[in-house]
């Protein structure tokens, strides 16, 4: 974790160093110069040292006692070692947060026309003795005592295994075997990395502050070193990328995990096309024409009332009889006006009564 952590420093300051390749010059403050700087050196720092730890911790679990053993595999006593650690990387950095700045370069210069280009530039530049030292601890801390150190304590336990194997009753066994192969395996990789990343790094540094100070400022050589400086940001990236893949618990909760996520994925697809199903049908519901909802409601309450003759009458003189049939036909008149007003008002009623709940639906 805290290597994936140191590597995630590393981005951050990446993104001062790439803001200032693309411009041309550096944009930020010198306190910003000072971070950059610190978290650059401190990941060089740290990658080292946590692969040198956990070979240690390898060499605990397998090789030690049982109260060793508990003690390596203890959270705290972890986070305890990787504390330790950085307190002393950030005593042997002094010099970078002393001697760092942003400095100007002045270039280009016309003494007709009284200008000069400025390039602001982030940089580390301590006294040459005060350099000196600084490369000689880096490279004692940073290089020797972690190579060193991964390779006696990871080629211990193979040792350490075989003996076991060899004085037990058991025998080599196809579990012990693998065992072996993968501490073996996983030792082999950490130093051919570290020794193919690291190597060139630091024999350009020294050649360029001992030697060759000189003929390294060529163009060609300036090239080459970009391409040296960039090993060791690779061996950073490939450290988590070597204890994940030789790992089992961690490929094996990688596995869990990819399956819960598939699990909820398909759950989630099957209520989408639930809510689309159902928005569907509200859809089609809604395609329906009203008038033919209001006509089957209109035949079905006319079907309902009373049949009334329809008589045709013919105009007479006044008398009782005649007046009481006009008295009926009016009354015939109003009530068929009343059915149609109330046949109006129930049908928009359902109208609204629809329209609420196919919104109910669509929400």
């Amino acid at each position: 974790m805290i290597l994936c952590i140191s590597d995630l420093f590393t981005m951050t300051g990446m993104t001062f160093l790439v803001t200032e390749v693309i411009l041309g010059t550096w944009k930020f403050s010198a306190t910003a110069c000072t971070v950059y700087l610190v978290f650059d050196s401190l990941n060089k720092f740290m990658a080292p040292i946590i692969a040198l730890l956990i070979s240690r911790t390898c060499y605990a679990t397998v090789c030690l006692n049982k109260k060793y053993q508990e003690r390596a595999a203890n959270l705290k006593f972890a986070l305890f070692q990787v504390t330790i650690a950085i307190i002393l990387v950030m005593i042997v950095l002094w010099p970078v947060f002393a001697y760092s700045g942003v400095y100007d370069i002045y270039l280009n210069a016309n003494k007709t026309e009284k200008s000069v280009f400025v390039m602001r530039k982030c940089n580390f530049a301590p006294p040459p003795s005060v350099e000196l030292g600084f490369s000689i601890a880096a490279a004692i801390a940073n290089y020797a005592i972690p190579l060193g150190g991964i390779l006696y304590w990871y080629m211990s336990v193979p040792l350490f295994l075989r003996r076991r194997a060899e004085t037990t009753l058991v025998g080599k066994t196809g579990i012990s075997e693998t065992a072996i192969r993968k501490v073996i395996t996983t030792a082999l990789m950490l130093t051919l990395v570290y020794v193919l990343c690291w190597s060139p790094y630091w024999v350009v540094l020294f050649a360029h502050n001992l030697l060759l100070s000189d003929s390294m400022s060529h163009r060609s050589m300036v090239i080459i070193g970009y391409y040296i400086h960039m090993l060791p940001y690779i061996s950073c990236a490939v450290y988590p990328l070597i204890f994940t893949f030789m790992n089992k618990t961690i490929k094996d909760a990688h596995v869990q995990l990819i399956m819960q996520q598939r699990r909820r994925l398909r759950s989630l697809t099957g209520d989408a096309a639930r809510h689309v199903r159902q928005s569907v049908v509200a859809l089609q519901e809604m395609n329906v024409p009203v008038f033919f909802r209001r006509l089957s409601v209109q035949n079905q309450m006319q079907e309902e009332l009373p049949s009334t003759s329809t008589t045709k009458y013919e105009k007479v003189s006044p008398s009782p009889s005649t007046h009481l049939t006009t008295e009926g036909n009016s009354s015939h008149q109003e009530v068929q006006s009343s059915l149609e007003t109330t046949t109006e008002e129930t049908v928009e009623c359902m109208d609204s009564d629809h329209d609420a709940e196919v919104i109910e639906v669509l929400l």
